[in-house]
């Protein structure tokens, strides 16, 4: 995976919460920690500004 890729994805995993997919991408693609957790509190950061998440698992609407 490209650098870029991963630090989307790191972003996308602080914005979700997720810490176990930002450790799994942060040690996979071999990013230094002071990077990873950069990008990391910058998803975090987005989510508390109200920023809508452009993940596609977040774009599906259920259907009632």
């Amino acid at each position: 995976m490209k650098r870029a890729d991963a630090l989307a994805h790191i972003r996308l995993a602080g914005y979700h919460g997720d810490d176990l997919a930002f450790m799994r991408l942060y040690t996979e693609n071999r990013i230094s920690y002071a990077t990873a957790k950069q990008a990391r509190d910058a998803g975090a950061a987005a989510r508390r500004a109200g920023v809508p998440c452009n993940c596609n698992s977040c774009k599906i609407e259920p259907k009632f």
